[in-house]
């Protein structure tokens, strides 16, 4: 009983259960009856999970959902002064999202949400969480084609101050993915980790024709930046520490070396998202 009191704890912790204890003890029953908890995958957690994760399960399916850069990023691939974008999940009729079932038993429980918690709801200077996401508990299809497994996931919060309600083009995303960079590195390594892994494990959803269109207009901005910040934004790729980029963004904001916004595309910089002013203030930690 201890234990599943301090499960429901964990997941009041997650923007969207707090207020739903229906489903909070929805959860809690699935848990008592399999003995584990999942996370289901996508972007970034496929190619680098957070801690405590016992088993991982590849090739997996959240039907009637896309994946997207919907969510503006100040912190992990991002700053104040040079915004990133981040993917999201969105209910979409007729589309599917492949990723990974993240797993731990239970008795990593707790130690497993809260590690989800803190990679995917980073807290501001303020103490005030992220909420870019909200947290369901969805059903997920194996890779057999019929076997279901329920897991926590993360979509999109569209009522967030750093949700894009806009439907960004290809080139106005390339643009803003091609110049920003946060404490975790360059927007453009999220998006080619992420692409890349999808290819190397042949996983093919209806989001991967797109990013791919992405990774290329990403691939031409970068081209056509001015040699100084190209060279900058290459050199910020090998940095291998949250401190050493940490460093280098200081550095750059010191001595007003910023990247130039160039006019690569004719029509993007008129619909820019810009940050919410209560977010100004974030760290990138």
């Amino acid at each position: 009983m201890e234990k599943l009191n301090a499960l429901d704890n964990a997941l009041k912790q997650l923007n969207g259960l707090n207020s739903d204890p229906t489903k909070r003890a929805n959860i809690i029953e699935y848990v008592k009856l399999k003995g584990t908890i999942a996370v289901f995958a996508y972007a970034s957690l496929i190619w680098n999970p957070f801690e405590h994760v016992e088993k991982i399960i590849p090739d997996c399916s959240l039907t009637g959902y896309s994946k997207r850069f919907l969510c503006q990023d100040v912190i992990y691939r991002g700053t104040k002064d040079c915004m990133g974008l981040t993917m999201g999940l969105k209910p979409c009729e007729n589309s599917f999202v492949k990723g990974y079932l993240l797993i731990s038993g239970i008795d990593q429980l707790i130690p497993f949400i809260e590690a989800f918690v803190h990679r995917e709801s980073p807290i501001d200077v303020d103490g005030v969480k992220m909420d870019i996401y909200t947290y369901d508990f969805l059903p997920v299809l194996m890779s057999d084609g019929n076997t279901v497994e329920w897991a926590l996931t993360c979509v999109v919060n569209c009522l967030s101050q750093l949700y894009i309600p806009v439907t960004l083009s290809i080139e106005q995303q390339a643009e803003i993915i091609g110049r920003s960079y946060g404490i975790n590195g360059t927007n453009f390594q999220y998006l080619k980790n992420t692409l890349n892994t999808y290819r190397i494990l042949a996983l093919i959803d209806t989001s991967t024709e797109e990013m791919q269109q992405l990774y290329d207009a990403v691939l031409l901005y970068r081209q056509q930046l001015i040699e100084e910040d190209r060279q900058w934004l290459e050199a910020f790729d090998q940095l291998s520490t949250k401190d050493e980029r940490q460093l280098a963004i200081e550095s750059r904001k010191t001595n007003h070396i910023l990247t130039k916004q160039l006019r690569v595309f004719s029509d993007t910089c008129s619909v820019a998202p810009k940050i919410i002013p209560k977010y100004h203030r974030m760290l990138s930690v």
